[in-house]
């Protein structure tokens, strides 16, 4: 992940991408609302991923396949597909974040040596 992202930011930018994972994690729910249950369950796994920011890169791009694919498939109007493929790809090419599982899995570390 470190590779993907050079930085996770935090204040206020950290925010702006938590508020960012959940409105594509609401769309994913509002895109599958009218699924069969166990398909409906099957999305609930990226959803709560994006929710808690793990593997945000992976779900994200999940997510504008799964908008495209509705749109092509005429189940989404055009003007709510394009959003939703415009936010989750800015999540993708953005990062999850400083206020994510991936930061605190895959950020930056600190080493402390001791001293000789």
């Amino acid at each position: 992940m470190q590779r993907l992202y050079s930085i996770f930011p935090q204040g206020l930018p950290g925010c702006g991408l938590a508020l960012l994972r959940i409105g594509v994690a609401a769309a994913l729910v509002q895109q599958t609302a009218d699924l069969d249950l166990p398909l409906r369950m099957a999305a609930w796994l990226p959803v709560a991923a994006l929710l808690i920011g793990l593997l945000t890169p992976w779900f994200a791009t999940l997510g504008v396949v799964l908008a495209l694919l509705q749109a092509v498939l005429g189940v989404l109007a055009p003007l709510p597909a394009t959003i939703a493929v415009c936010h989750a790809a800015a999540l993708g090419l953005l990062g999850p974040g400083a206020y994510s599982l991936d930061a605190r899995l895959f950020g930056r570390r600190r080493l402390t040596f001791p001293r000789a």
